[in-house]
Order: structure tokens, then sequence, then C-alpha cells
């Protein structure tokens, strides 16, 4: 599959379906998320100047997977420091073909280039997939009502 990535347009139609896929994907996590949360996120991500960092990929025009990468990622009792990779979802249909894996590793590039040295994330089941990647676990931590693994990159 060919694919790319970009930084999320200035795209009214394509960041209300990826919000769409966001809100819809993580609606058990953050059932108060709404369409507009993502779309505010995305502005945001067009004026700023390092966080937060808004990540498309593409199929040819179709989009079939983002990511971001945010000061906050809102876990509950959270205390590490931040800036959290979030928010990456590929289409299903889209899925074990890279875009994923590719989605990352930019996300990684991005915040070596405005000095970041560390990111975080949590997981409920992809963490063999992010320790392919160099991330290691941390610890395990409670969302909703399930647990997740909160993990870490030193870039």
């Amino acid at each position: 599959m060919n694919f790319r990535i970009a930084e999320m347009p200035d795209d009214a139609a394509v960041q209300a379906v990826v919000a769409r896929a966001c809100v819809s994907h993580w609606r058990r996590d953050f059932p108060h998320d709404t369409d507009q949360w993502y779309l505010n996120l995305y502005a945001e991500s067009l004026q700023a100047q390092t966080l937060p960092i808004v990540l498309v990929a593409y199929n040819g025009e179709k989009v079939v997977g983002t990511a971001s990468l945010i000061a906050d990622d809102e876990l509950p009792g959270a205390t590490e420091p931040g800036p959290w990779l979030a928010a990456v979802f590929v289409n299903e249909e889209h899925r074990h073909a890279g875009v994923g894996t590719a989605l990352v590793h930019e996300m990684m590039n991005r915040a070596r280039t405005v000095n970041i040295q560390r990111l975080y994330l949590y997981t409920e089941n992809a963490v063999a997939w992010y320790q392919a990647m160099g991330w290691r676990t941390l610890r395990m931590a409670r969302l909703a009502d399930h647990n997740v693994t909160v993990m870490c990159c030193d870039l």
C-alpha cells in the first residue's frame, strides 16, 4: 500500500473525518469528548510552533490514520510531565501495512526537531508493538474500567 504522512491540513472535510473517527474509537475511555474537542485541537496545531502536532496518514486522497503529540493526554492520576503521543489510530482495513509505525516514527522525528527528549503514551493492548519501536514500560494505570500501560521513549 502506498501511503503518505502529512500534518493535519487546514481542510474542514479532512478534519471532520478524523475527528469523527477519533470520537468513535475512544468513546469508551472519553465519553465526553466531542468532534469539536478534536477540531479545536486541530485548529491549535495549525497555529502552534511546537505542541500540539497532529499528523494524518493518507492512502491516495483517503485518510487512513492519525496521531497527535499533546502536552497532556488526560490520564487520571498521571504524574509524567509529557508530552504525550496520543490518538494513534489507523482504520481497520489499513492496519498491519506499516501506517501506524510510520505515524509513530514521524511523530518521534517531529518531537526531536522541537528539542523534546522524552515522550510518553499509554496503551491498552499495543505494548509489544510500541516496544518494538523503542518504547519501554513505566507502570500500569487505570482508565475508565480497564488497565492501561504507561510507556516512555527517550529520543
